[in-house]
């Protein structure tokens, strides 16, 4: 099940949930667009459309603090890298698995 981020009222009011604002804030701010500003779904909807051009930098943002694991280093190739990239690491990837299950 996925985080909540807001509670809705049956007006369309909503709140964001401690989740919601750990979440959104840091992509909202990427396009200039502050989270305590946004008091209806309406809104909600509006600044979401707003921040789709900077998800890739949000991305790039969170990826920063990943474990540098063969699994992150795939998941990196994939949405990162070029298909050379991705290539490159499927490979890698897969001959360490052959390696590890000869051991």
């Amino acid at each position: 099940m996925g985080a909540q981020f807001f509670i809705s009222d049956e007006k369309g009011n909503i709140r964001f949930t401690k989740e919601g604002r750990e979440y959104l804030k840091p992509i909202f701010e990427l396009a200039g667009i502050n989270i305590n500003e946004i008091q209806t779904i309406k809104l909600y909807k509006q600044a979401r459309k707003q921040v789709s051009p900077y998800f890739m930098q949000h991305l790039s943002n969170r990826a920063s603090s990943w474990p540098d694991t063969d699994q992150f280093k795939l998941l990196r190739a994939a949405i990162f890298g070029s298909d050379d990239d991705l290539v490159q690491e499927v490979s890698r990837f897969e001959t360490k698995k052959k390696i590890k299950l000869v051991k």
